[in-house]
């Protein structure tokens, strides 16, 4: 599969760190370096607008896919390559996930780990093959890893499926990463889910 549109989920919010900034400037510069699209919430706040203007500002390609009701709130910004207003959260996730080659998850609050999760959990499901990468700087998502971990150790979660997660604390790497994952067989989803047996 080529990859040339990614999802990047992040904040509405700047964050405490200013390395949380630096990192959005990065990867805006990365994708647009690369001729790769950003597709990102939309917003004209926080990282998500770092994101967005780091890319255009440097020849890029940016869509928004954007939340009618969040619009007053966020403002989208008006000078991305495109918008996509949806009307509600569901609406909006599954048009990250149909238009989307691949997922990025920056630093970022329920909002980016909902969107975390259900690109994790579409992938399990077999709903969608895709690579889905965590930029995890100044180890923000190390709880959350430990937790993955954690539900591999107690056998919610196959080690296939956590290994699916990839984590780097820098962004060229983590996008290199995203760029030459190898997928699996689509159609070896449920085996990778190692689910119980029905009882007999």
């Amino acid at each position: 599969m080529t990859i040339q549109k990614i999802s990047v989920f992040c904040g509405a919010h700047m964050g405490k760190s200013p390395a949380y900034k630096k990192a959005a400037e990065d990867i805006g510069i990365l994708f647009a370096n690369k001729g790769l699209e950003v597709v990102f919430g939309g917003g004209n706040v926080g990282l998500m607008r770092v994101v967005s203007d780091s890319a255009m500002a440097h020849g890029g390609k940016v869509t928004g896919i954007a939340l009618k009701s969040l619009d007053v709130f966020e403002l989208t910004n008006p000078t991305i390559t495109e918008t996509i207003i949806t009307h509600s959260l569901f609406e909006r996730k599954e048009k990250f996930l149909s238009i989307s080659d691949a997922f990025i998850v920056l630093p970022g609050g329920v909002g980016s780990m909902d969107e975390l999760l259900e690109v994790m959990v579409s992938n399990h499901l077999g709903e969608i093959n895709k690579p889905i990468g965590i930029l995890n700087i100044n180890g923000y998502y190390d709880a959350f890893m430990e937790w993955l971990q954690h539900s591999v150790d107690e056998q919610f979660v196959s080690i296939e499926n956590h290994n699916r997660v990839l984590i780097s604390s820098d962004p060229a790497e983590l996008l290199e990463m995203i760029l030459t994952a190898e997928m699996p067989d689509p159609d070896s989803w449920f085996e990778r889910l190692n689910a119980d047996p029905k009882p007999s």
